[in-house]
Protein backbone atom coordinates (compact mmCIF):
# COMPACT_ATOMS: atom_id res chain seq x y z
CA UNK A 1 0.00 0.00 0.00
CA UNK A 2 1.40 3.36 -1.00
CA UNK A 3 2.22 5.60 1.93
CA UNK A 4 0.18 8.80 2.07
CA UNK A 5 2.25 11.97 2.05
CA UNK A 6 0.35 13.93 4.68
CA UNK A 7 2.67 16.93 4.35
CA UNK A 8 1.69 17.42 0.70
CA UNK A 9 -1.97 17.07 1.59
CA UNK A 10 -1.58 19.63 4.37
CA UNK A 11 0.10 22.07 1.99
CA UNK A 12 -2.60 21.55 -0.64
CA UNK A 13 -5.39 22.25 1.85
CA UNK A 14 -3.56 25.25 3.26
CA UNK A 15 -3.03 26.71 -0.20
CA UNK A 16 -6.69 26.11 -1.04
CA UNK A 17 -7.90 28.26 1.85
CA UNK A 18 -4.83 30.53 2.22
CA UNK A 19 -3.28 30.79 -1.26
CA UNK A 20 0.30 32.05 -1.32
CA UNK A 21 3.27 32.61 -3.54
CA UNK A 22 7.04 32.54 -3.17
CA UNK A 23 7.72 35.64 -1.03
CA UNK A 24 10.57 36.68 -3.33
CA UNK A 25 9.59 36.02 -6.98
CA UNK A 26 5.83 35.52 -6.39
CA UNK A 27 5.69 32.31 -8.40
CA UNK A 28 3.82 29.36 -6.91
CA UNK A 29 4.80 28.37 -3.40
CA UNK A 30 6.57 25.03 -2.85
CA UNK A 31 7.73 25.05 -6.45
CA UNK A 32 10.71 22.91 -5.43
CA UNK A 33 8.63 20.70 -3.11
CA UNK A 34 10.99 21.28 -0.18
CA UNK A 35 10.64 24.99 0.57
CA UNK A 36 7.96 27.67 0.64
CA UNK A 37 10.26 30.06 -1.24
CA UNK A 38 11.97 28.87 -4.42
CA UNK A 39 15.39 27.40 -3.73
CA UNK A 40 16.84 29.59 -6.47
CA UNK A 41 15.32 32.63 -4.77
CA UNK A 42 16.80 31.64 -1.42
CA UNK A 43 20.18 31.31 -3.11
CA UNK A 44 19.83 34.84 -4.50
CA UNK A 45 19.72 36.31 -0.98
CA UNK A 46 23.01 37.87 0.17
CA UNK A 47 23.78 35.40 2.97
CA UNK A 48 26.51 36.38 5.44
CA UNK A 49 28.94 33.47 5.34
CA UNK A 50 32.46 34.65 6.14
CA UNK A 51 34.04 37.63 7.86
CA UNK A 52 31.69 39.74 9.95
CA UNK A 53 31.80 42.56 12.48
CA UNK A 54 32.53 40.97 15.84
CA UNK A 55 29.92 43.20 17.51
CA UNK A 56 26.81 43.49 15.31
CA UNK A 57 27.57 40.58 12.96
CA UNK A 58 27.25 42.47 9.66
CA UNK A 59 29.17 40.85 6.82
CA UNK A 60 32.52 42.44 5.97
CA UNK A 61 33.59 40.39 2.98
CA UNK A 62 36.16 41.52 0.44
CA UNK A 63 39.15 41.60 2.74
CA UNK A 64 40.10 39.57 5.77
CA UNK A 65 38.22 41.58 8.36
CA UNK A 66 38.25 38.79 10.95
CA UNK A 67 38.21 40.24 14.44
CA UNK A 68 37.52 43.80 13.31
CA UNK A 69 34.57 46.09 14.01
CA UNK A 70 32.39 47.82 11.40
CA UNK A 71 32.26 51.60 11.03
CA UNK A 72 28.83 51.89 12.66
CA UNK A 73 29.91 49.97 15.78
CA UNK A 74 33.19 51.89 16.00
CA UNK A 75 31.37 55.20 15.99
CA UNK A 76 28.48 54.08 18.20
CA UNK A 77 29.60 51.20 20.38
CA UNK A 78 26.58 49.04 21.28
CA UNK A 79 25.77 48.01 24.83
CA UNK A 80 25.11 44.41 23.73
CA UNK A 81 28.12 42.08 23.57
CA UNK A 82 27.89 40.58 20.10
CA UNK A 83 25.47 39.71 17.34
CA UNK A 84 24.67 37.63 14.30
CA UNK A 85 22.58 38.35 11.25
CA UNK A 86 21.70 35.98 8.44
CA UNK A 87 21.74 38.15 5.33
CA UNK A 88 22.16 41.61 3.85
CA UNK A 89 19.01 43.31 2.62
CA UNK A 90 19.55 42.99 -1.10
CA UNK A 91 16.28 43.04 -3.15
CA UNK A 92 15.60 39.34 -2.49
CA UNK A 93 16.20 39.62 1.24
CA UNK A 94 14.14 42.80 1.44
CA UNK A 95 11.20 41.10 -0.30
CA UNK A 96 11.29 38.22 2.15
CA UNK A 97 11.30 40.55 5.17
CA UNK A 98 8.54 42.70 3.67
CA UNK A 99 6.21 39.73 3.17
CA UNK A 100 6.84 38.51 6.70
CA UNK A 101 6.63 41.88 8.46
CA UNK A 102 3.86 43.67 6.58
CA UNK A 103 1.79 40.81 5.18
CA UNK A 104 2.14 38.37 8.08
CA UNK A 105 3.28 35.51 5.85
CA UNK A 106 4.41 33.20 8.64
CA UNK A 107 4.97 30.30 6.24
CA UNK A 108 8.25 31.99 5.31
CA UNK A 109 9.64 30.73 8.61
CA UNK A 110 9.04 27.11 7.60
CA UNK A 111 12.23 27.63 5.59
CA UNK A 112 14.37 28.54 8.63
CA UNK A 113 16.23 25.17 8.41
CA UNK A 114 17.27 26.18 4.87
CA UNK A 115 18.24 29.65 6.13
CA UNK A 116 20.51 28.06 8.71
CA UNK A 117 22.23 25.96 6.04
CA UNK A 118 23.10 29.17 4.21
CA UNK A 119 24.23 31.18 7.25
CA UNK A 120 27.19 29.33 8.81
CA UNK A 121 27.62 29.50 12.60
CA UNK A 122 24.20 31.10 13.16
CA UNK A 123 22.67 27.97 14.70
CA UNK A 124 25.67 27.56 16.97
CA UNK A 125 25.30 31.20 18.05
CA UNK A 126 21.67 30.89 19.20
CA UNK A 127 21.91 27.38 20.68
CA UNK A 128 21.64 27.28 24.45
CA UNK A 129 20.35 30.85 24.74
CA UNK A 130 17.16 32.44 25.97
CA UNK A 131 15.73 34.14 22.87
CA UNK A 132 13.82 37.33 23.72
CA UNK A 133 11.84 38.96 20.86
CA UNK A 134 11.77 42.73 20.50
CA UNK A 135 8.22 43.78 21.45
CA UNK A 136 5.62 45.87 19.64
CA UNK A 137 3.50 48.48 21.38
CA UNK A 138 0.04 47.13 22.23
CA UNK A 139 -1.63 49.53 19.77
CA UNK A 140 0.53 48.36 16.88
CA UNK A 141 0.13 44.73 17.95
CA UNK A 142 -3.65 45.14 18.01
CA UNK A 143 -3.62 46.72 14.55
CA UNK A 144 -1.24 44.16 13.03
CA UNK A 145 -2.42 41.15 15.12
CA UNK A 146 1.06 39.61 15.24
CA UNK A 147 4.65 40.36 16.22
CA UNK A 148 7.01 38.94 13.60
CA UNK A 149 9.90 38.99 16.09
CA UNK A 150 8.01 36.55 18.32
CA UNK A 151 7.50 34.25 15.32
CA UNK A 152 11.19 34.45 14.44
CA UNK A 153 12.32 33.71 18.01
CA UNK A 154 10.00 30.70 18.17
CA UNK A 155 11.27 29.40 14.82
CA UNK A 156 14.88 29.78 15.93
CA UNK A 157 14.16 27.99 19.21
CA UNK A 158 12.54 25.04 17.43
CA UNK A 159 15.60 24.52 15.26
CA UNK A 160 18.12 25.00 18.07
CA UNK A 161 16.57 22.28 20.25
CA UNK A 162 15.58 21.85 23.87
CA UNK A 163 18.51 23.85 25.26
CA UNK A 164 17.11 26.99 23.61
CA UNK A 165 13.86 28.72 24.60
CA UNK A 166 11.84 31.67 23.34
CA UNK A 167 10.75 33.99 26.15
CA UNK A 168 8.39 36.86 25.24
CA UNK A 169 9.09 38.90 28.36
CA UNK A 170 9.48 42.51 27.19
CA UNK A 171 6.92 45.22 26.55
CA UNK A 172 6.98 48.49 24.64
CA UNK A 173 5.68 51.18 26.99
CA UNK A 174 5.84 54.08 24.50
CA UNK A 175 4.18 53.98 21.09
CA UNK A 176 7.12 55.49 19.23
CA UNK A 177 6.93 56.80 15.63
CA UNK A 178 8.40 54.69 12.84
CA UNK A 179 12.18 54.68 12.70
CA UNK A 180 12.29 54.40 8.90
CA UNK A 181 13.12 58.02 8.04
CA UNK A 182 15.17 58.85 11.14
CA UNK A 183 18.95 59.08 11.37
CA UNK A 184 20.90 57.22 14.07
CA UNK A 185 20.73 59.95 16.72
CA UNK A 186 17.03 60.45 16.11
CA UNK A 187 16.46 56.70 16.32
CA UNK A 188 18.26 56.48 19.65
CA UNK A 189 16.25 59.37 21.06
CA UNK A 190 13.04 57.90 19.65
CA UNK A 191 13.40 54.56 21.49
CA UNK A 192 14.98 55.86 24.69
CA UNK A 193 13.00 54.54 27.70
CA UNK A 194 10.53 52.92 25.31
CA UNK A 195 10.92 49.37 26.67
CA UNK A 196 10.50 47.50 29.94
CA UNK A 197 10.15 43.99 31.28
CA UNK A 198 6.66 42.56 31.62
CA UNK A 199 5.37 42.37 35.16
CA UNK A 200 6.44 39.12 36.84
CA UNK A 201 9.39 38.50 34.52
CA UNK A 202 12.22 36.59 36.15
CA UNK A 203 15.60 36.38 34.44
CA UNK A 204 17.50 34.85 37.35
CA UNK A 205 19.86 32.08 36.31
CA UNK A 206 19.83 32.85 32.59
CA UNK A 207 23.41 32.55 31.36
CA UNK A 208 22.84 33.81 27.80
CA UNK A 209 20.17 36.14 26.53
CA UNK A 210 19.83 36.85 22.81
CA UNK A 211 17.48 39.58 21.59
CA UNK A 212 15.70 38.64 18.35
CA UNK A 213 14.36 41.02 15.70
CA UNK A 214 13.62 40.89 11.98
CA UNK A 215 16.12 43.54 10.86
CA UNK A 216 19.21 45.27 12.21
CA UNK A 217 19.48 48.78 10.78
CA UNK A 218 21.38 51.03 13.19
CA UNK A 219 20.98 48.86 16.28
CA UNK A 220 19.16 51.61 18.21
CA UNK A 221 16.10 49.50 19.06
CA UNK A 222 18.15 46.44 20.01
CA UNK A 223 20.44 48.62 22.12
CA UNK A 224 17.49 50.15 23.96
CA UNK A 225 16.14 46.67 24.75
CA UNK A 226 19.59 45.43 25.78
CA UNK A 227 19.92 48.33 28.23
CA UNK A 228 16.73 47.23 29.99
CA UNK A 229 17.95 43.66 30.27
CA UNK A 230 21.39 44.69 31.53
CA UNK A 231 19.74 47.02 34.02
CA UNK A 232 17.67 44.10 35.34
CA UNK A 233 20.78 42.12 36.21
CA UNK A 234 21.43 40.09 33.05
CA UNK A 235 25.21 39.94 32.70
CA UNK A 236 25.46 39.42 28.92
CA UNK A 237 23.07 40.34 26.12
CA UNK A 238 23.58 39.43 22.46
CA UNK A 239 21.44 40.00 19.37
CA UNK A 240 20.28 37.96 16.37
CA UNK A 241 18.33 39.12 13.33
CA UNK A 242 17.27 37.79 9.95
CA UNK A 243 18.45 40.77 7.91
CA UNK A 244 20.91 43.66 8.15
CA UNK A 245 20.62 46.88 6.22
Amino acid sequence: MKKINWELWKRALFDLFFPGDCPICERAAYLDDVSYACLSCLDSIAWIKHSRCKLCGVGMDGLDYAGLICKNCREHSPVFSSGRTMFHLNPAGRSLIHQLKYHGDKRILQDVPLFLERAPDFLEFITGAVLIPVPLHKKKLHKRSFNQSVWIAEAFAREAGVSTVSYDCMTRIRNTPSQTKLDLNQRRKNVKNAFALKEGTCLDGFDRVVLVDDVYTTGATLDACASVLLGSGVSRVEVATLGHG
